[in-house]
């Protein structure tokens, strides 16, 4: 459903209080707007009892639990109409928690964004929100690391939407207005679901070589180069078969990108890893290797990586959703 009017987004809340869900809401904060973490009791109180540095400086902030109009007691309070735009910034494993506990805060006129990495979540949140818009994002260029209760970045990168279907642009050019109010760079793309193949296969890539040989960005675009771009061309042949038109340059463009960014940071796959959480690896290789069993490519970077993913994880608890 599309708002009626171009009307502001001004009540914001995050579902997902990691790297990038922090990042965006510092980003609000430094903007003048105060997001709001969407999570439950139990997270809450976790967030509560670990505070969280970001670039060195400690930092607090106002949350929401569903059943609640949020915790006055802790200075927290969100009265009145629905949120205005809702951004799900969770792992994979946590975005059916989060559909759930967004509801409460959600009517037909919230614009929801799910930034979550691969080109499936969409479809799933249009499944659980049919009235309300779900626009095609892509969050990208950062360079996030959260570990040990810090999270620090240097670059904030950029965020990508548009329409792909009817009755989206209002919602779209609101999106925009508000992240060029934040200083968030954001870009319209006139072709958001290549746009997302495109990063699905940067992440292919990055995430899955970085996250099986522990390295940062430095060694991706380095000692493991031409894995880099081999993987990148087995996701490109792919999206040909699919109709989704990626070209070599594609893959060009992103090595520098990786170039570009801080070469000791790694991916959220290989922070991870590290901290011995389940991965995504359900939107990387997990999309792409069973679509190439249909189509009849051949992906054996793509299939082996997985392979050696699956037994890292062997043995770990939990997925975690944040």
């Amino acid at each position: 459903m599309t708002a009626k009017t171009d009307s502001p987004i001004q009540t914001v809340g995050i579902a997902g209080r990691g790297a990038i869900g922090l990042l965006y809401g510092m980003q609000m904060r430094s903007g003048g707007v105060e997001p709001w973490y969407i999570a439950d009791e139990e997270r809450i109180w976790r967030y509560r009892q670990d505070p969280v540095a970001v670039n060195g400086i400690p930092q607090t902030f106002r949350y929401l639990q569903p059943g609640t109009t949020g915790n006055e007691s802790a200075g927290d309070s969100h009265a009145g109409p629905a949120l205005d735009l809702v951004l799900i910034m969770t792992k994979a494993s946590g975005l059916e928690g989060a559909l759930a506990e967004i509801a409460p805060f959600v009517d037909n006129h919230t614009i929801i964004l799910s930034c979550l990495n691969g080109i499936t979540s969409e479809e799933i949140v249009r499944e659980r929100y049919p009235g309300n818009t779900i626009l095609r994002t892509i969050v990208q260029g950062m360079d996030t690391v959260y570990l040990q209760g810090e999270c620090r970045y240097s670059h904030i990168g950029e965020i990508l939407t548009g329409s792909d279907g009817p009755g989206q642009e209002t919602a779209v050019r609101q999106v925009k207005a508000f992240f060029d109010s934040i200083g968030m760079p954001c870009r319209i793309c006139e072709d958001i679901v290549r746009e997302q193949w495109n990063k699905l296969m940067l992440n292919c890539g990055v995430n899955q070589i970085c996250a099986v040989y522990g390295c940062g960005y430095a060694g991706a675009v380095g000692e493991h180069r031409e894995l880099f771009v081999r993987v990148m061309e087995e996701v490109r042949q792919v999206a040909l078969a699919r109709g989704i038109h990626l070209g070599t340059e594609d893959i060009d463009r992103w090595l520098t990108v990786c170039e570009a960014l801080d070469g000791a940071s790694m991916p959220s796959m290989a922070q991870d890893i590290r901290a011995g959480r389940h991965t995504e690896l359900c939107l990387f290789s997990g999309t792409v290797v069973p679509m190439a069993g249909i189509l009849g490519i051949r992906v054996p970077e793509l299939s082996r990586l997985q392979d050696q993913i699956l037994a890292l994880e062997a043995g770990m608890e939990q997925p975690s959703r944040t």
